[in-house]
């Protein structure tokens, strides 16, 4: 018999498989059943709902999403137009997976402010960290009067608003190269380089 945290594994795995492959709302609780080979009394002693076991599947990807962020701003070989390249990569990758596969665009608004705040949260530091380097390098120079968390903030907050304002769709890479390119025209409204 599987331990408590290896059955809650199973669980999740399965269930980011279901969500991944169906969406939220093609998915069922049968569906994760079967694909974890569990039983109903296993989901709901650590689920109390389909919904909530969803939003511990996105938690756990945006968390993924903001560690492979993390490795590119705490990257300390890389330039600005690097790190923007990667920045925007990861984001746009993400922004795909989050609207077309976990279908985002029908949480509630209170899920999806409270997940793009924590992936905020955890972006904040590494941010901070690479701006204080190209400040430091002369590579980049802030139009405001502002210390460098407080630029890595507004940075982060406007790029999310940006790229998560619209549904993403498979091979619309004009809209991409749109966004992109306005990315980048934010960036540098805040920062010289």
């Amino acid at each position: 018999m599987a331990k408590r945290g290896e059955t809650r594994e199973v669980i999740m795995k399965a269930a980011t498989k279901v969500f991944f492959e169906n969406g939220f709302e093609k998915s069922s609780v049968k569906m994760i059943l079967s694909e974890a080979n569990i039983v109903t009394g296993s989901f709901y002693h650590f689920f109390p709902s389909k919904e909530a076991l969803f939003e511990a599947v996105v938690e756990e990807f945006l968390k993924d999403y903001a560690v492979r962020i993390k490795m590119i701003l705490e990257d300390d070989t890389l330039s600005i137009n690097q790190i923007m390249e990667g920045f925007f990569d990861e984001f746009a990758r993400s922004a795909e997976t989050y609207f077309n596969v976990l279908q985002a665009d029908k949480l509630h608004w209170t899920v999806k402010c409270a997940l793009h705040d924590m992936t905020i949260a955890a972006m904040t530091e590494p941010m901070t960290h690479a701006l204080n380097r190209l400040l430091e390098e002369g590579s980049i120079k802030s139009k405001l009067d502002i210390d460098a968390e407080t630029l890595a903030r507004i940075l982060l907050k406007g790029s999310e608003v940006l790229i998560h304002s619209q549904k993403f769709d498979n091979g619309e890479t004009q809209k991409m190269e749109n966004l992109r390119n306005s990315l980048n025209d934010f960036w540098k409204l805040i920062i010289e380089f």
